[in-house]
């Protein structure tokens, strides 16, 4: 089964670019903490503006232009820990501590990830199956004639591979 996982639009952008190799992840407002963890070892990237900061916008299609695979996940319990990573990302520090606090368990899902570009990008209509506030979705299969080729390693993503060590 091909899974799918939504992701801010701004965080695919740094992945694609190599800026950013890790995701952060809560459980959304229909799910447990339990089933927002990462286990799928490899998945798409579903961008969206939803929790963009200061945007309620829906996303009209995907665009999808990542897949990930998973190097290494787990939970981050320690918030000093989670502050030296949010500079490796695109997310929104207030709105990580936001998450990391809620819920009364005061942690982090994390997924060290290595991205693969797609080409061509995956359009995918935004139907009802692939809305609502969750993490993730059963999508079908990709496009027979897509490739892929992998995001380069940066400073970042090396930097980053270091502290989750």
């Amino acid at each position: 089964m091909t899974k799918g996982f939504k992701e801010l639009s701004s965080v695919c952008q740094a992945i694609a670019s190599g800026r950013q190799s890790i995701l952060l992840r809560k459980a959304g407002l229909r799910e447990s903490t339990a089933e927002s963890v990462f286990q799928a070892k490899s998945f798409y990237l579903l961008p969206t503006l939803y929790h963009e900061k200061d945007s309620k916008n829906i996303t009209p299609d995907f665009s999808i232009s990542l897949r990930v695979e998973i190097i290494r996940a787990g939970d981050l319990l320690d918030w000093s820990k989670i502050e030296k990573l949010l500079p490796l990302t695109a997310y929104h520090p207030t709105t990580i501590r936001e998450h990391f606090d809620s819920r009364n368990e005061h942690l982090l899902h994390f997924a060290h990830i290595r991205a693969f570009a797609l080409s061509p990008i995956w359009q995918l209509p935004h139907t009802p199956a692939l809305s609502g506030c969750r993490s993730w979705f059963d999508l079908p299969s990709p496009p027979p004639l897509m490739t892929e080729s992998a995001v380069a390693e940066t400073d970042a993503t090396r930097q980053t591979a270091l502290l989750l060590s």
